[in-house]
């Protein structure tokens, strides 16, 4: 970093500094009229005036400060008025010997030009504190947000996997019992799938391209799983564009959630199709699944599931306003249709 950003970096982190940056400023700025007169011979009574003002607003900073506090009472406001009053004459008598070599005579010809000049400038100073304190509290109130956001998105991500393992986990259990020669295939796909989950979850986003070779190699775990009992259609597109990005393990619960409703509709063929395609930098992504036609909960109601819940929490915490999410139910059939908009670097 070069010495001046160093410097002005140090300045701007200190209040001392701000407090220096600022009185320099306005004295800078009170400066320029007195130096473009020409007239030497005001400098003194410049400088004078120049303090006066600048102490004025930082009288009505401190009156600020109260504002903003609420601890305004009836007899802080009394001290005040006081403060104010005693300043203006203090000014007026100020101005009358440094001016006129005559504080008496010329008393309250400058009494009426100090009044509205501290009520000027204190007003000034109020309004710099009454900003400072509001631009304060919205950033404080920013990084809170911003904090209980983040960890509820550690938090719905941690508990994700652990879901999706003891939904996996029990399927493999019941298939030791009656179809033992199909474990070591399956176990071998789900160290895959669980390797992804355990580094690429660490990152906030991920190349859409990885997010897809998930969803595919998690489809062929569980039609490892179903060993064909679920008539399966892909329309999952190729993505090569590495600078799409996606949050991880965000379309796999939707998958999941129709092997798992398709296998329970107990129908004679269950069907599940998946489609993803984008456009414009938009993924729009589509799965339909064979379901019961009988009243109840669905993957898309409410209560349907922690993992499907904790998904439509992530969206809303993580793409607000960028992206459209619909549920339906007809028949033997759910339907789900996400449109979310790509991040890109």
């Amino acid at each position: 970093m070069k010495p001046a950003d160093l410097l002005a970096s140090r300045l701007l982190s200190s209040k001392l500094g701000i407090h220096a940056l600022f009185c320099l400023t306005f004295v800078t700025i009170f400066s320029i009229p007195v130096v473009l007169s020409g007239n030497q011979g005001i400098g003194l009574a410049a400088i004078f005036c120049c303090l006066y003002i600048l102490l004025c607003t930082y009288l009505g900073r401190w009156f600020g400060k109260l504002l903003s506090a609420k601890k305004l009472t009836a007899s802080v406001a009394v001290t005040v008025v006081a403060i104010f009053s005693v300043w203006t004459i203090l000014g007026a008598i100020g101005a009358g010997l440094l001016f006129r070599g005559n504080a008496q005579q010329y008393f309250f010809e400058y009494l009426s030009i100090c009044f509205p000049l501290v009520a000027l400038f204190a007003f000034l100073g109020i309004s710099i504190s009454l900003v400072r304190s509001s631009l304060q509290r919205q950033l404080q109130d920013a990084n809170s947000r911003e904090q209980q956001k983040q960890s509820e998105l550690d938090l719905l991500v941690s508990q994700l996997s652990p879901h999706f393992l003891f939904n996996t986990l029990n399927n493999i259990y019941g298939l030791s019992i009656t179809q033992h020669h199909r474990v070591p295939a399956l176990l071998i796909k789900l160290s895959e799938l669980l390797r992804y989950s355990l580094y690429q979850t660490k990152q906030p986003f991920i190349p859409v391209s990885r997010e897809i070779a998930y969803i595919r190699n998690y489809i062929h775990f569980e039609r490892i799983q179903t060993d064909a009992a679920v008539t399966f259609e892909d329309q999952i597109a190729d993505v090569t564009d590495e600078s799409l990005l996606i949050a991880p393990m965000l379309l796999i619960v939707f998958v999941e959630n129709a092997f798992k409703h398709s296998l329970h509709a107990q129908l004679p063929s269950p069907k599940i199709m998946v489609k993803l395609i984008l456009s414009e930098n938009w993924l729009y992504f589509e799965v339909r699944n064979s379901c019961r036609s009988a009243a109840g909960p669905f993957a898309g109601s409410p209560d349907s599931g922690m993992g499907l819940n904790h998904t439509l929490r992530r969206l809303e915490l993580i793409y607000p306003g960028n992206f459209r999410y619909q549920a339906e139910k007809q028949n033997n059939e759910y339907q789900m249709h996400l449109a979310l908009k790509m991040i890109t670097p």
